[in-house]
């Protein structure tokens, strides 16, 4: 079916605030986040983002959300519209505050479309920035709270030509604190920690504004730490991060683009960010102009290396480290690298490198039995082996005798949830077989969220539940 425009909107700001999670992220933040909660006003159509490592976090942002609606804007919040995620089951807080909680249908997320039509948004402008600044893509979350204060800042037409953040605060936003997500700035070191001889600045990546502190956030080149700062200096048109595929050199190989401007200063970038993985973290960086002289030898040279500086510094002048590398001593017992035998067909002969020739003879055994013995996956497999079907036999007697269900009829309009057969085979300490191991489970994941994602079948005691009600009988004698 097709779904009609909506033509009602909310009238005052917080009468109806739109609200979503999305994630999991298949690459996790700095910090170990996978998800972002947003929350969307009807009215200005201001955006809020909070970034999570789990959705269990979703329920406090969501309180305190209402909670600064109350202090800061003396309003209160009248309807709430999510989705059926089971984070939003807060019906008594709900009821408590007031507040109606109005949710889209199962599979509907067309109903809930205008924090869904947010999400693609942030999601379109937080790729482009990173596509530009050339940054691994664990800064996703910089580039999210970033891309939303931009999304603020910006007049859409559905305001006539004015920016949520103007209807909501009643003036517009200071522009003059907003810069090129990713460039290169430099910051001021504190004169605590420095010396009459040391750098007064430190060179680092912009990665947006600190929510209620009047600072930057930056990420520091040299030490890989987030610092926030207010004395910055920005050139918003060099990316640290960005590189280049050189015209005159294999497509295969890139170099990191340094500008001319910045070559005096000491730029030390993240190993992630430099492809050429055979090059030395500290050494390999591009040296300053003396060490580079060194390399002249006669006037084709010079000419060729001021060639190079003016047009960026080539693959060609990187200094290779000549530092003798060991084998770290945790990968002693392990094989890390392997030459190939002259008198070999293979190039990595199996038989040059494992054996079970050292092993025990019982270890051995064990070894051999396990990959003698296939465990199968499907009943039809099964079923045609004795071992097997005695197996089942137990399994199926071992239920029946437990009673671990209860035969009923199916309820009109429901579905029975299936289950399947899963083998395996238990082996003594000697390599001998002790018994063929049938388990007959419920296929919970055909379970629906909204239906019956909460029903739970065969369950299990665990020892930490024993172990407090053992200890509340304890306590109360």
């Amino acid at each position: 079916m097709t779904f009609p425009v909506s033509t009602l909107y909310a009238s005052f700001i917080f009468d109806l605030v739109h609200v979503d999670i999305w994630g999991p992220c298949a690459m996790p933040s700095m910090n170990g986040d996978r998800y972002f909660f947003t929350i969307v006003d009807d009215h200005s159509r201001f955006t809020w983002s909070y970034i999570m490592q789990n959705k269990a976090e979703t329920r406090v942002h969501l309180i305190n959300f209402i909670s600064m609606v109350k202090t800061q804007f003396q309003k209160k919040v009248k309807i709430i519209r999510t989705d059926n995620g089971l984070e939003f089951n807060m019906l008594q807080f709900f009821n408590t505050e007031g507040i109606i909680h109005q949710t889209s249908c199962i599979e509907t997320p067309e109903q809930n479309g205008l924090v869904e039509r947010k999400h693609q948004h942030i999601l379109n402008v937080t790729r482009t920035l990173l596509f530009q600044s050339n940054l691994p893509q664990n800064f996703w979350n910089y580039v999210v709270q970033y891309v939303v204060t931009l999304i603020n800042c910006l007049p859409i037409p559905f305001l006539k030509n004015s920016s949520p953040f103007e209807i909501l605060h009643d003036h517009s936003f200071n522009m003059n604190q907003l810069h090129v997500f990713g460039c290169l700035c430099y910051v001021s070191t504190i004169s605590a920690n420095r010396t009459k001889l040391n750098s007064r600045v430190r060179s680092g990546l912009f990665l947006g504004l600190k929510q209620n502190v009047k600072g930057y956030i930056v990420y520091d080149l040299k030490s890989h730490e987030i610092h926030v700062s207010r004395n910055v200096v920005f050139y918003e048109s060099q990316f640290p991060f960005k590189t280049q595929i050189h015209a005159n050199f294999p497509k295969n190989d890139t170099t990191v683009s340094i500008p001319a401007q910045i070559n005096t200063y000491d730029l030390d970038l993240p190993q992630a960010s430099i492809p050429n993985n055979d090059c030395d973290t500290e050494n390999d960086v591009v040296h300053n102009q003396n060490d580079i002289d060194h390399t002249v030898s006669n006037e084709s040279d010079a000419t060729q290396l001021e060639q190079t500086i003016d047009s960026g510094i080539e693959d060609n002048f990187l200094r290779r480290s000549i530092r003798h590398k060991t084998v770290p001593a945790y990968l002693k017992d392990f094989h890390t690298s392997f030459i190939t035998k002259s008198d070999s067909n293979s190039r990595y002969p199996i038989d040059a490198y494992v054996s079970l020739a050292r092993l025990s003879p019982s270890f051995r055994q064990v070894i051999c039995s396990i990959d003698s013995h296939e465990e199968p996956d499907s009943y039809e497999v099964a079923s045609q082996h004795k071992h097997r079907q005695k197996a089942m036999s137990e399994e199926l007697i071992a239920l029946q005798q437990n009673k671990t269900w209860t035969m009923t009829s199916l309820p009109k309009g429901k579905h029975a949830i299936g289950c399947k057969w899963v083998y395996k085979v238990k082996y003594r300490a000697d390599g001998s077989i002790e018994r063929y191991k049938a388990r007959l489970v419920a296929k919970g994941y055909t379970q629906k969220e909204g239906l019956d994602y909460l029903h739970t079948f065969s369950s299990v005691a665990k020892i930490i539940t024993i172990r407090l009600i053992l200890s509340l009988a304890s306590i109360h004698n």
